[in-house]
């Protein structure tokens, strides 16, 4: 799907807004042990490349920083 997003954006200005728990990450019971695998952080750096990208959560910068 990653080609399809770049094929779209062509003469386009896109940003992307990706939500952490239950997106990024697995919805869990604690918090805490909510953790992007590392196929997600690939993907994200892949696309953090392409397009101005933001995590949007209420957790503090540390828990989602990659």
């Amino acid at each position: 799907m990653f080609d399809k997003i770049i094929d779209a954006s062509k003469g386009k200005q896109f940003v992307m807004f990706l939500d952490y728990d239950g997106t990024l990450s697995p919805i869990v019971d604690d918090p805490d042990r909510a953790f992007m695998c590392d196929s997600m952080r690939k993907t994200m750096r892949k696309l953090a490349r392409c397009f101005p990208t933001a995590i949007v959560t209420g957790r503090c910068k540390g828990k989602v920083q990659y």
